[in-house]
């Protein structure tokens, strides 16, 4: 039984489990050294439902003080949304093993990550903070913080 027991492990260890493998690869942020501008969209905003077969993904920013700091996050090494406090951004993508990894500009936080498996027609709500990083809440939550914040959106500023 235990040589039966060892060779599984071995197995496993050796071929891999892609969950567990995947949870071991490091795990990199968006490109250094890009700059942002955050778009603010007035007026109120639904949070869509994601087209057929992708999966979306809902960040909210909020929990701390420090207002002027941007906060962005990566989805597999891009960055896919870029905020300050008190806004949210909603991602599309694929779905599958997401990669998220959320940086504050501040203090050039980028160790903190997030594996999520999304699946097809599904929405996620994560929420970010620059003290706690960033973790999955209930979308009955990030429903009530979404009401209360502005939506925005980002582009690629010129570096200079």
């Amino acid at each position: 039984m235990r040589i039966r027991l060892f060779v599984v492990l071995a197995i496993i260890a050796n071929v891999g489990v892609p969950g567990v493998a995947a949870a071991q690869e490091p795990v990199d942020c968006g490109p250094k050294g890009e700059k942002h501008e955050i778009i603010k969209h007035k007026g109120e905003h639904s949070i869509p439902r994601p087209k057929a077969g992708r999966s979306m993904i809902v960040i909210v920013v909020g929990g701390s003080f420090y207002k002027s700091y941007q906060q962005k996050l990566a989805v597999n090494g891009q960055w896919r949304a870029v905020m300050n406090e008190s806004q949210y951004s909603v991602v599309e993508l694929e779905p599958g093993l997401q990669k998220l990894c959320w940086a504050v500009r501040s203090g050039n936080r980028d160790d903190n990550f997030l594996l999520l498996t999304t699946k097809p027609d599904e929405t996620y709500f994560i929420r970010g903070t620059v003290t706690k990083g960033i973790s999955e809440i209930d979308p009955a939550e990030g429903q009530k913080l979404v009401a209360k914040m502005t939506y925005v959106t980002f582009e690629a500023k010129d570096a200079k």
